[in-house]
C-alpha cells in the first residue's frame, strides 16, 4: 500500500526536477517542527518511542497515530518511522503541502541506560529533560539526507539544551549548515533555532548569558570561516519579554515559540488558540523584538497526561482541533502579518508546530488515521502564498 502511494506522488511530482533547490524568493517560507521519536532501536522501541507507543496505544487515541503505525488492537498499536520509504513517503507528503522546510529537533545521543560522557548531555537529562535519552535521535534526519527526495523540501535545526555550546557539535552543525538543502534566509543567512536554553543550560555554557553569548558569538565565527554567511540564530521560549530578553543577551537575532500550550479540560475551541498566537506575535512587534511567527496547530496532550512520559509534566487541558477553514487561516493570518511586518519579520518566514507531535496534539499535519491527509491537502490549496 505504501508502495503504490510513493508511486502516486513520483508521477504528481514528475514535473518538478529534484536536483533543484527550492526557491523561496519574493514569498515568505514556511517551516514546520518535527519531532522524530516514532523509532525502533535494535528491534526495540528507542527509550522515548517506548513512551509514545504507551501513550497512544489505548483505542480513544488511535486516530492520532501517523499513516506508517498499525493498530493490533484496542490496546495496542506498532509504528517504526525508521525507514526509508516512510522518510521518503513524508517528504513528498510535506511537497504536496507546500512546506519550504523542516526544523529537527536535534539533541543529544545516549547509550544503553542514558549513559553518556558529554558534560552537556548529562546535564540536559538531568536537569533540562529528565530521562529524556534517546538512543538514535538523529534517524529522522539521516533518513531525510539519504533521500533521493530531499531536494523537494529544505531543513534545519532546532537546537536543545546546553550541547550546541560544545564545539564537536557545532563543527557538525555547521557540516549540516554547508549542505545546499539547509534552510537559509535573508539572501543566503543559514537559518537555526535554538529551545530549551534557560539558566542551567546559561550557567553550564558560558557561567551565565554573558559568557554564553561569547560561545554563541564563535560558533558564528567558526561558520563564516568555513565559508558560510553569518547564521540566523532565533531563540525560542514561550514568554514574549523573556525570550527577548534572554535572545539579546545572547546576541541573537529573532525570537519565536515552540508551541503555545492552555486550553481547558473540556477543550477550547481552537479559534482561541489562532488569537493566542496573534497575540504572541503582536506582542513580540509592540516590544521592538525581530522574529518568526509561531504558527500553531494545535495543543492536546491528554495521552500523556493519562500515561505520562517522565521527562515533561502535562495535564489534559486542550484545545479542540482546528478545522480545514481554521487551519487555512492560521496560516494566512501568519504570512500576512509577515508580509506586513517585514522589518520585525525580516526574516521572511514562519514555523508551524508541528509536523510530528502525535502525542502532544491532535492537530500535527503527518497524515494519521483519524485525518488521514486532510492537513495536507488544506495547506496545498493555499501554499505558496506571495506578499
Amino acid at each position: 500500500m505504501l508502495s503504490s502511494i510513493i508511486f502516486f506522488y513520483i508521477i504528481f511530482f514528475i514535473s518538478v526536477s529534484i536536483s533543484t533547490k527550492i526557491n523561496i524568493n519574493n514569498r515568505p517560507s514556511v517551516g514546520v517542527i518535527r519531532w522524530d521519536a516514532w523509532n525502533l532501536f535494535n528491534s526495540q522501541y528507542d527509550p522515548i518511542s517506548f513512551y509514545l507507543h504507551r501513550a497512544l496505544s489505548p483505542e480513544k487515541f488511535h486516530y492520532r497515530i501517523p499513516f506508517y503505525a498499525t493498530v493490533l488492537s484496542s490496546t495496542n498499536i506498532s509504528f517504526n518511522g525508521d525507514l526509508q520509504n516512510v522518510m521518503d513517503q513524508e517528504i513528498l507528503y510535506a511537497k504536496h503541502a507546500g512546506i519550504d522546510y523542516w526544523a529537527f529537533d536535534t539533541y543529544c545521543q545516549f547509550g544503553i541506560n542514558c549513559t553518556t560522557n558529554n558534560t552537556y548531555c548529562i546535564q540536559y537529562y538531568k536537569q533540562t529533560s529528565n530521562q529524556y535519552c534517546p538512543q538514535n535521535p538523529s534517524y529522522g534526519l539521516n533518513l531525510y539526507l539519504s533521500s533521493v527526495y530531499k531536494s523537494l523540501i529544505n531543513f534545519t535545526l532546532i537546537l536543545l539544551g546546553s550541547s550546541p555550546c560544545d564545539i564537536t557539535f557545532q563543527q557538525h552543525y555547521i557540516d549540516l549548515m554547508k549542505l545546499p538543502q539547509f534552510q537559509t534566509v535573508l539572501g543566503g543567512r543559514p537559518l537555526v533555532y535554538l529551545f530549551q536554553f534557560d539558566n542551567a543550560e546559561a550557567d553550564i555554557c558560558g557561567c551565565g548569558w554573558s559568557g554564553s553569548g561569547q560561545i554563541f558569538n564563535k560558533f558564528r565565527q567558526m561558520a563564516i570561516s568555513q565559508g558560510l554567511q553569518n547564521p540566523y540564530m532565533v531563540l525560542m521560549d514561550f514568554n514574549v519579554a523573556t525570550v527577548q530578553s534572554h535572545a539579546s543577551m545572547l546576541g541573537f537575532d529573532a525570537i519565536s515559540t515552540y508551541a503555545l500550550p492552555g486550553g481547558t479540560l473540556d477543550g477550547t475551541p481552537f479559534v482561541e488558540l489562532f488569537h493566542s498566537a496573534q497575540q504572541w506575535w503582536q506582542s513580540a512587534h509592540d516590544i521592538g523584538a525581530k522574529m518568526v511567527p509561531i504558527a500553531p496547530t494545535g495543543w492536546d496532550p491528554r495521552p500523556r497526561a493519562e500515561n505520562p512520559v517522565p521527562w515533561v509534566i502535562e495535564g489534559p487541558e486542550h484545545y479542540i482541533q482546528p478545522t480545514v477553514d481554521e487551519l487555512q487561516e492560521l496560516i494566512r493570518s501568519g504570512i500576512n502579518f509577515t508580509c506586513n511586518y517585514n522589518q520585525t519579520v525580516e526574516a521572511q518566514t514562519i514555523i508551524i508546530y508541528a509536523w510530528n507531535e502525535c502525542s502532544e496534539t491532535s492537530g500535527s499535519l503527518i497524515p494519521s488515521m483519524g485525518n488521514g491527509t486532510l492537513y495536507i491537502d488544506a495547506l496545498s490549496k493555499i501554499l505558496p502564498m506571495y506578499c
